[in-house]
């Protein structure tokens, strides 16, 4: 109930986001969703890119691991909450990196 719990959370960020979609339902505790900044929303393509070079660099920074996976063509980040020890901590964490990674990516 807690992993439901804290995927339902970030999903709430995400949704809340103006740079971040939500890509599926969260029934259980994974979260599929990507960036969608305005300037590239229109350009699949593009999105996908962005979304896989924003994959690489959360992960490379050791903190979190996320995975992917398409849903109807498009490149999905997948935050998974299945650890035991899994806290609100390290689920606001991963909303973070993503939001500095994305920024250093736009930015660059």
């Amino acid at each position: 109930a807690e992993h439901i719990r804290l995927a339902q959370l970030f999903a709430g960020w995400v949704d809340g986001s103006d740079t971040f979609e939500r890509l599926a339902p969260v029934p259980f505790s994974v979260v599929c969703f990507r960036a969608c900044p305005a300037e590239s929303a229109s350009d699949q393509p593009a999105l996908d890119e962005l979304n896989a070079r924003l994959l690489d660099g959360v992960n490379a920074t050791g903190d979190v691991f996320l995975s992917h996976t398409r849903l109807e063509g498009r490149f999905a980040l997948r935050l998974a909450v299945g650890h035991i020890r899994t806290t609100e901590r390290h689920v606001a964490r991963a909303w973070e990196l993503l939001q500095e990674q994305l920024a250093l990516i736009l930015h660059s």
